[in-house]
């Protein structure tokens, strides 16, 4: 075979395979494009067969049917929804009515916590009568019935307990310190309110340079004319307190707010200075009564202003007397000479 004829031969051959290819290709294509038939179309294709018809009707009907349950359904389900709605509504108007008729009435009242006064007396202070209904009962300003008519407790707290009782939780007013003023000791307790009022001393730390805003009675919270001693009294009692030197300190000096002053056990002078690092000139005190550094019957005065230093002030109560004159000796030609007094004799630096 020569080259014409291989040349040939090799045409034929990509031709062929060039119509096989695009035999392929045309046969692929209505599988991967549908075409709508036209609705003039299907009117030129022959009927369809008996049994394909009875088929595909039969096919509707049943979607038709599965169509109707479905909405069925839905319509029954909505009903129960509606009645459990209309059934939860009724329950809850006639719990309603029974929680402010026959439910939660109230059988006790209890009262919980430490007072000078008894249960009865707290329970006649807040004029409850003890069968009212929880739902309906108003307890607000029981509380401060109680602390109007009861000035021994410094805190009243009033609930409902349900299903059948009100509770009550009083706290008894502790004595914090005692300020006197126009001639009267007032007695405060921690929350600074006024126990009773007296001639007499009374058994707890005195304050000194205190004075009020307006007339105190017993029972109002007292308020100082300065409000800076407020809170003055209030971090220096918390500061002593939490020291553990509620039963030692007898005064408490507070008229100059840069230059306070307590004594303990009316025997030990304290300079405190002012307010800054009270807890640790508290510890400081703790450490030098417990520590053995003053004796139990010591009078001294202690300054510890500064905590970095502190130090016991001079007191001097002895009377200072002069050193006798000094004199030479005379001159052997027997003349005396007159030497002038000096000018700090009796004086002592």
């Amino acid at each position: 075979m020569d080259s014409t004829e291989l040349k040939a031969k090799l045409r034929e051959e990509a031709e062929r395979s060039a119509r096989a290819a695009q035999r392929k290709k045309v046969s692929r294509e209505p599988s991967r494009k549908q075409k709508k038939i036209s609705e003039q179309t299907m009117k030129q294709l022959p009927p369809q067969s008996p049994a394909r018809r009875q088929r595909e009707e039969e096919l509707k009907r049943r979607e038709a049917q599965a169509q109707r349950e479905r909405k069925k359904h839905r319509r029954k389900r909505g009903s129960y929804v509606v009645y459990y709605a209309a059934l939860g509504l009724i329950a809850f108007a006639v719990f309603a009515v029974l929680s402010v008729t026959v439910l939660f009435n109230t059988e006790q009242i209890i009262v919980v916590g430490e007072s000078d006064y008894t249960s009865e007396e707290i329970i006649a202070a807040s004029e409850l009568k003890g069968d009212e209904n929880l739902v309906r009962l108003n307890l607000s300003g029981t509380a401060e019935k109680i602390l109007n008519k009861l000035v021994c407790l410094d805190k009243v707290k009033v609930e409902k307990a349900y299903p059948s009782a009100v509770k009550i939780t009083v706290t008894r007013s502790v004595p914090m310190a005692n300020f006197y003023y126009g001639g009267r000791n007032y007695v405060i307790s921690h929350t600074g309110r006024v126990m009773r009022i007296g001639d007499g001393d009374e058994p707890c730390m005195k304050v000194l340079g205190y004075v009020p805003a307006e007339s105190v009675i017993v029972g109002s919270f007292v308020t100082a004319e300065d409000k800076r001693q407020d809170e003055l009294l209030s971090q220096l009692s918390a500061a002593i307190e939490a020291g553990g030197l509620t039963e030692k300190i007898t005064t408490v000096n507070i008229a100059d707010p840069i230059e306070l002053k307590m004594t303990y056990e009316d025997r030990v002078e304290i300079y405190l200075g002012s307010i800054l690092q009270i807890d640790q000139k508290i510890k400081i005190i703790n450490e030098l009564m417990d520590g053995g550094y003053i004796a139990d019957t010591e009078k001294i005065t202690l300054d510890i202003s500064d905590p970095s230093r502190a130090r016991q002030r001079p007191i001097t109560s002895a009377v200072v007397t002069a050193p006798p004159p000094v004199t030479e000796e005379a001159p052997e030609d027997g003349e005396t000479t007159e030497e002038p007094a000096q000018e700090n004799a009796g004086e002592v630096t």
